[in-house]
C-alpha cells in the first residue's frame, strides 16, 4: 500500500491550508515519477512535539495491518519530532513493515545505516527542545522585566506599537465594578455578572461573560499590578485597575472569609447603589462625622460625582422602595387560613383519587385473569378473547401509569410550603419599617436578601430590582398575588 502523509505544525486555518495543499501536489507529483499509485492519503494540522496524533496513529495502525507499505512524506521531520513517534516508524522500518519511506531528497529503507535516519529524527527534535528552551527563558525575561508573556487579560488591551498593556477605557470600568460589588459580600457570581452585563460589559468576543470566566477575573492579581506565573507573582509595570485591598477583600469573601479584616468605617448600602448617568458604583465616605453617599466617577465624566447624599437620606429612599412589597398583615392571615383549609381539602380528595385508581386496576386486572383463564381451558377461544385481553392490558398499563405520575406533596409538605410562603410575605410587608430601625449589619443583610441595583440621578430613585421572590411579590397586583401565591 502506497501512502501519503501531510502535516502542518499550525492549527490556525488560514496559515495551514496553503502548506498542506503544497506538500499533497509535489508528494503526488514525487508518486507519479515513481510510478505509485497512492492508496490512502492523511493529513494532519497539529505539532509533532508530543505523541498522540489522530491521523498520525490511524496511519501506524493501517502501516500494521498492511505490511510492505510505502510512506510519501515531504520531509522527515513531518512524521516525528518527538522520541516516542520516532521510535515507532523506526522499528517499523527495520521490521520491514515499512518497506520505503519516500522524500522529494531521499529515499529511507530498511537496509540503510541507522545513523542517518537517528541523525535527521534526533535534529527534529532537538530542535522542538530548543525552541521550547527559548521561549520558556525569553517569557521568564519578560515576567523579570515586570512585562506579561500572550495576550492581554479582559479590562487591558494590547498595543502593537509598545508592546505593552493598557488599560481598556470601557471595559476595565467593568473589571472595577465588579470586583467592588464582590467585595459586599452581597452579590453572588451570578449576580454580578448580571448586573455588569445589564450595564454593557461584554467579552472580547461580544458576548454575556460565563460565571467561571468572572470567577477566574476576580482571582487574577493582574487587575491589582502583579502577575501569576506557574505560582510566583512577580511585579508588573503596567497600571493596575483596583488596589491590593480591594483585591484582599475579594480573595476573603471568595474563601469564605467576609469581612473578616476588621473595618474602620461600615457602609450598609455600597455595593447596592449605582449612577443611574454613568453606571459606575456608588461609594461612601465620613465628612465631619457624618456618612455620605456618592457616585465613584469611574469613567471621569459624570456630574453626579458632585453630589452628595447623607446615609439618612438614602436610608429614606430605600426604605421606601421597600414599601412597594407591603401587604396588609389581616389580609394575609385571612388568605393563609383560607389556604390551609383548601390544602386540607385537596389532600383529602387526592388520597381518594388515588385509591379509585387502586379499586379500578384491580378490577381489570381480574377482567384479565379470567379471560386468559378461560383461554387456558378453552384455546379455541384465544381468536375471539384476543381483542378484548389486548384492551384489558393498555387499560391496566394506563392506570398503572396514573398511579406512578399521582404523587403529589403529603399533607405535610403542603402546609410547610404554605408556612414559608407565610413567612415571606409578613418579611416582605415589614421591609420598609425593619430597615430603618435596624444596625448596620442587619440593614446589610437585608439589603443582601431583597434588593440590587437601584440607580439613583439627581438623588432620587430611578430603577431597582428585588431579588427572588421578592420580585414576584412587587411586580404582581396585591389582591391578585396574595391568591395566586396562597392558593385560594
Amino acid at each position: 500500500m502506497n501512502i501519503l502523509y501531510c502535516r502542518k505544525s499550525s492549527e490556525a486555518q488560514d496559515r495551514q491550508v496553503a502548506s498542506i495543499d503544497s506538500q499533497k501536489d509535489n508528494l503526488l507529483e514525487l508518486a507519479k515519477r515513481n510510478n505509485l499509485n497512492i492508496s490512502k492519503t492523511f493529513t494532519e494540522s497539529m505539532s509533532a512535539k508530543q505523541p498522540g496524533r489522530p491521523q498520525f496513529e490511524k496511519m501506524i495502525k493501517l502501516v500494521e495491518a498492511k505490511p510492505g507499505s510505502v510512506i510519501l512524506v515531504w520531509k522527515l521531520d513531518r512524521l516525528a519530532r518527538n522520541p516516542v513517534d520516532e521510535g515507532k516508524i523506526k522499528w517499523l522500518l527495520q521490521k520491514r513493515i515499512i518497506s520505503q519511506i519516500i522524500t522529494p531528497e531521499r529515499i529511507y529503507l530498511p537496509d540503510d545505516n541507522a545513523l542517518i535516519s537517528a541523525v535527521e529524527f534526533g535534529m527534529a527534535n532537538q530542535y522542538i527542545r530548543d525552541l521550547s528552551t527559548n521561549v520558556k527563558r525569553g517569557n521568564k525575561t519578560k515576567l523579570e522585566k515586570g512585562e506579561l508573556p500572550g495576550a492581554a487579560p479582559i479590562g487591558y488591551l494590547d498595543n502593537l506599537a509598545t508592546k505593552k498593556k493598557e488599560i481598556d477605557p470601557i471595559k476595565s470600568v467593568f473589571i472595577k465594578q465588579a470586583f467592588e460589588l464582590y467585595a459586599t459580600g452581597g452579590y453572588s457570581l451570578k449576580d454580578v455578572n448580571n448586573i455588569t452585563y445589564q450595564n454593557g460589559f461584554r467579552t472580547k468576543g461580544g458576548l454575556k461573560p460565563s460565571k467561571a470566566q468572572f470567577h477566574h477575573i476576580l482571582q487574577n492579581p493582574f487587575y491589582y499590578g502583579a502577575i501569576r506565573r506557574n505560582g510566583q507573582l512577580y511585579q508588573g509595570i503596567h497600571q493596575p485597575i483596583i488596589s491590593k485591598v480591594l483585591f484582599d477583600t475579594v480573595q476573603d469573601v471568595l474563601s469564605g472569609k467576609s469581612r473578616s479584616k476588621k473595618q474602620k468605617h461600615f457602609f450598609p448600602a455600597r455595593g447596592f447603589m449605582f449612577c443611574h448617568s454613568c453606571g459606575c458604583l456608588l461609594t461612601a465616605s465620613t465628612k465631619k462625622g457624618h456618612a455620605y453617599y456618592y457616585c465613584t466617577n469611574g469613567k471621569g465624566n459624570c456630574l453626579e460625582h458632585k453630589k452628595y447624599l447623607r446615609d439618612k437620606a438614602i436610608d429614606g429612599l430605600i426604605a421606601n422602595t421597600f414599601q412597594e412589597l407591603k401587604f396588609d398583615e389581616h389580609d394575609i392571615e385571612i388568605a393563609y387560613r383560607a389556604a390551609r383549609e383548601k390544602t386540607i381539602a385537596q389532600a383529602g380528595n387526592l388520597n381518594g383519587q388515588k385509591d379509585e385508581l387502586a379499586k379500578k386496576l384491580k378490577s381489570t386486572q381480574e377482567q384479565l385473569a379470567n379471560l386468559i383463564k378461560v383461554i387456558s381451558t378453552d384455546p379455541s377461544m384465544t381468536n375471539a378473547l384476543k381483542p378484548q385481553i389486548l384492551n384489558l392490558e393498555a387499560e391496566a398499563k394506563n392506570i398503572q401509569g396514573q398511579i406512578s405520575n399521582h404523587k403529589p406533596q403529603t399533607l405535610d409538605e403542603a402546609l410547610a410550603t404554605l408556612e414559608q410562603t407565610k413567612k415571606t410575605f409578613l418579611q416582605a410587608s415589614v421591609a420598609s419599617f425593619e430597615y430603618l430601625e435596624s444596625t448596620d449589619d442587619e440593614k446589610f443583610e437585608l439589603l443582601k436578601k431583597l434588593l440590587w441595583n437601584l440607580k439613583l440621578k439627581n438623588q432620587i430613585v430611578q430603577q431597582y430590582q428585588f431579588k427572588s421572590p421578592f420580585s414576584l411579590l412587587a411586580e404582581s397586583p396585591k389582591n391578585l398575588v396574595l391568591n395566586d401565591w396562597l392558593g385560594c
